[in-house]
């Protein structure tokens, strides 16, 4: 095999291997989130996050939890709530907790890198809202925000809400056969959406840990200084390199696991996934919505939010000991053996086929009655 043709396999191969790894945990991981969006109703509290308190905050983090971790989706929900009267900090606490905080992304983290970055990822997500929080009330432009809000509620689209017209209770959706088909169908949707993020997220990971050596990640992640300098630098440098990826939050899973073995800071790690929503397809749709001054307004708040929030938590777990050792090679860590990932993966695709098939259960018309 020539020389090209052998690094077009290894980047092949790792890329099937890492998503073997994980392909069981997306699957259930979407499987749940799609249950949760059917059977407990967001919309319900979406007029509620209109002073902007600390209660407030609160329930859009919990609401942005229970939501689709898409980035694009999470951004079109958001200018939906901003629209409909949330103050732009709740708004924005919903974003940052539909990608940061979903339980695809822990999962992701915890396979790759160990719990301690899930842990990380939980607390960072909390301590990058509340500096968001901060930064709005301090610096935004009341003028360039309502142009910026009137304008995004003249865009067309809206973000659907996954239990709509289905009954109140959440007993009663769970015996409702519409519910399940619901679940079937949102499931869908959430892979028509992140799929194509996951894809290249991965197949980016793949090429790096098959071609790219360690003297790279050393310039461009440069380790000079004390360790509080390095912290800083990379939690700096972090954003720029999620910028170049060009993926969103869950795409960005294994290349944070890439970046962490070859020698990034903790901080330039939790920086790096925080900064899903400045990459440019973000950038862009905040643009249609806002306009370009809002939007780099809340690419600028987004980049400091989470340079801040890797710099503390880096503290923080230096502090009690907490980062963890740096693990071996991510390349070598997958493989198609006959052990627990088999059988992991077996039971995705058997759940994803019984959602497949709920999906066809019940297709309603407009009207609502069976087709």
């Amino acid at each position: 095999m020539s020389g090209v043709g052998s690094a077009a396999w290894d980047v092949v191969y790792t890329t099937a291997s890492l998503l073997w790894m994980v392909g069981w945990a997306l699957v259930l991981g979407y499987a749940f989130s799609s249950a949760i969006q059917v059977f407990v109703k967001p919309a319900e509290a979406a007029d509620r996050l209109g002073q902007g308190g600390p209660r407030q905050i609160a329930l859009a983090t919990g609401i942005g939890f229970i939501s689709s971790s898409c980035s694009f989706a999470a951004l079109a929900a958001t200018r939906a709530l901003w629209t409909k009267g949330a103050r732009l900090e709740a708004a924005l606490a919903f974003m940052f907790a539909s990608t940061n905080l979903v339980i695809e992304l822990g999962v992701l983290l915890w396979i790759f890198l160990g719990w301690e970055f899930v842990v990380a990822l939980y607390l960072g997500a909390a301590i990058l809202i509340a500096v968001m929080v901060v930064l709005v009330r301090l610096t935004c432009p009341t003028e360039l925000a309502d142009a910026a809000r009137r304008r995004a509620a003249d865009v067309e689209g809206e973000h659907t809400d996954p239990a709509e017209g289905l009954p109140g209770s959440w007993k009663e959706r769970v015996r409702d056969r519409r519910a399940w088909s619901r679940v079937g169908e949102r499931f869908v949707m959430e892979w028509r959406m992140a799929g194509k993020e996951i894809l290249v997220g991965f197949l980016i990971a793949g090429a790096i840990a098959a071609l790219v050596s360690r003297a790279v990640f050393e310039a461009v992640f440069p380790r000079v200084g004390p360790e509080w300098l390095q912290a800083v630098m990379h939690a700096v440098i972090a954003p720029v390199a999620a910028v170049l990826t060009v993926i969103g939050s869950m795409g960005n899973g294994p290349i944070a696991a890439l970046l962490w073995e070859n020698g990034v800071a903790f901080a330039g790690i939790m920086a790096f996934l925080a900064s899903d929503f400045v990459v440019p397809p973000s950038l862009k749709i905040n643009a249609n919505y806002y306009g370009w001054r809002f939007a780099g307004y809340l690419a600028f708040v987004t980049v400091a939010a989470a340079v801040v929030s890797g710099v503390v938590l880096h503290a923080l777990f230096a502090a009690v000991g907490l980062v963890p050792d740096r693990q071996v090679r991510l390349a070598e860590q997958a493989d198609f053996s006959l052990n627990h990932t088999f059988f992991l993966n077996v039971l995705a695709v058997a759940v994803a086929a019984v959602l497949l098939a709920l999906r066809r259960t019940w297709r309603p018309t407009e009207a609502g009655a069976p087709t």
